[in-house]
């Protein structure tokens, strides 16, 4: 009952607006192979497999005011926000946008950004061995 009266004292824009996730920026830790940085998304799974958080390190955890892929990137090369630790968002870097109910990888590409499952399908594959 509290949560539908706070979206009607909103007004409609509780309907229109997701809730804010908090980000992550997962950058290449700086001893990676320098041909797996800065590679499309194409070229990273042929060269080297599907991105693993095991290469990445975090760069950022907080919240950025948006869920929009293309916002976060611009705020992340314009106007770094306070406790980002890293290059400007690049090619293959990735993006997580997480709440309680879990995490969407983003992997920043050549054009836009390419959904992945970041390390999900080692658990995906355990699973199916385990049946």
């Amino acid at each position: 009952m509290e949560r539908l009266a706070a979206g009607e004292q909103m007004g409609g824009m509780a309907e229109a607006a997701a809730p804010l996730k908090s980000v992550r920026i997962w950058q290449l830790k700086p001893d990676t192979d320098v041909y797996r940085k800065f590679i499309s998304y194409e070229e990273t799974v042929r060269q080297f497999g599907e991105p693993s958080p095991e290469h990445y390190r975090v760069a950022y955890d907080g919240q950025l005011d948006t869920n929009d892929l293309e916002a976060i990137y611009t705020r992340c090369n314009v106007n770094h926000p306070p406790g980002y630790d890293g290059h400007s968002l690049s090619m293959s870097d990735v993006v997580e946008l997480y709440d309680a109910e879990g995490s969407e990888f983003h992997y920043c590409d050549r054009f836009g950004f390419q959904k992945i499952s970041f390390g999900e399908p080692e658990q995906t594959q355990t699973m199916g061995m385990s049946m």
